[in-house]
């Protein structure tokens, strides 16, 4: 895997991540996705593999180190997602630290703290809900509160990834003259809907109405749809860019060794160069994906006022890429990359669902064209 960036990236750091390679290299995580799509899972992940991966020291990568976490960059964190995403790591990752993290800490106040201390000493898995279309409003699945005496009573419902299995939701609520981020126990929320995506991950639709909580239950102040959803935009769609470039670096990786010993009417079929023209241009569009990826996740590190354009520009990138080299990968391999038992199968999935987080690649570029003051056609 090829580094994105290389900003602030210390050899303590490169020692944590050979540390983590070999904790991946030995967790099988592709065996376990695989088996998430043929078992009967309630959680589709491992809990005990969570608190092994916080123990390393992944869950508070980003934490500062006043909370008790690592204190990395976002570039350092953006090379530990990069990794996990060529692994297809089914442990919340993406939810709890691509997207809460950058949520709590924009949020500045006690109770975002306390549960930042616990996301970084592995007792807490918290998933994200947000829509994709972040830039209006009101927001889709809008959750809405009013106060009530000494509480806030609740309506509405949301869409979240990564539950059962996560300990607290954060999701923003429509409140008076804006949005607040709030957390909540999934339990005192009612089921409405849960179904296992292609991936083996569980996507539920919880239930907010009659539900009364009392004021603590917010970690943050009121503002409006864009300043609340701007963590998961620029800081959550960097992340999930790193993650999406090694799931098809990975992709990649695969099928250029397939090409290498399949062979097919006496030759090798990465003889023929129509074939190589295909490959060529993917590792092209890769080596600019990595450096799109790198300079968001720098302009992060930075504090650069042109990070959200940047973040959705990688963001874009990635996600069209991502489905792209998946989709060839398929093609390249031919029938038998579909069969259940061929990993880049596994990889398309993956690509897939990946892509919602954080708004998907056709959002971002939208974003990125009104960030760039550019009127068009978002599916172009």
């Amino acid at each position: 895997m090829n580094d994105i960036s290389t900003q602030d990236i210390t050899d303590e750091f490169e020692d944590f991540l050979d540390v983590a390679s070999q904790y991946l290299g030995k967790r099988g995580s592709v065996g376990f996705v695989r088996s998430l799509l043929t078992d009967e899972r309630d959680i589709a992940f491992d809990r005990s593999c969570w608190e092994a991966q916080a123990q390393l020291g992944w869950s508070s990568i980003a934490i500062p180190e006043s909370l008790g976490g690592a204190g990395f960059s976002w570039s350092a964190a953006g090379r530990l997602v990069q990794l996990c995403g060529g692994y297809l790591v089914p442990e919340p990752i993406l939810s709890t630290i691509g997207l809460a993290t950058p949520v709590l800490l924009a949020q500045g106040s006690e109770g975002a703290e306390s549960i930042l201390k616990r996301i970084g000493a592995g007792e807490l898995v918290v998933a994200v809900s947000a829509p994709v279309g972040a830039l209006r409003s009101p927001l889709p699945d809008e959750v809405q509160a009013v106060k009530h005496n000494d509480a806030w009573e609740f309506s509405g419902s949301c869409s979240v990834l990564d539950v059962p299995g996560s300990d607290l939701i954060l999701t923003p609520v429509a409140v008076t003259k804006g949005y607040r981020w709030l957390a909540v126990d999934p339990a005192v929320l009612t089921l409405r809907e849960s179904r296992t995506l292609i991936d083996g991950r569980h996507r539920t639709t919880l239930d907010f109405d009659g539900v009364e909580l009392p004021i603590e239950s917010f970690i943050g102040a009121v503002s409006g749809p864009d300043e609340a959803l701007a963590p998961i935009l620029t800081v959550g769609a960097a992340l999930v860019s790193a993650w999406l470039l090694g799931t098809a670096e990975r992709a990649f990786g695969i099928t250029v060794d397939y090409l290498k010993v399949r062979s097919q009417f006496g030759a090798l079929i990465g003889s023929y160069q129509a074939l190589q023209h295909r490959v060529s241009r993917l590792y092209c569009e890769l080596e600019v994906a990595r450096a799109v990826v790198g300079a968001a996740l720098s302009a992060l590190d930075a504090g650069s006022p042109e990070a959200p354009l940047w973040a959705s520009a990688a963001r874009a990138r990635t996600g069209d890429l991502a489905l792209r080299v998946t989709s060839e990968a398929i093609q390249l391999h031919g029938g038998i990359g579909m069969t259940h038992e061929a990993d880049v199968g596994l990889y398309f999935k993956s690509a897939r669902v990946a892509n919602q987080f954080g708004g998907d690649h056709v959002f971002h570029r939208a974003r990125a064209g009104q960030l760039l003051g550019i009127e068009g056609n978002s599916s172009q």
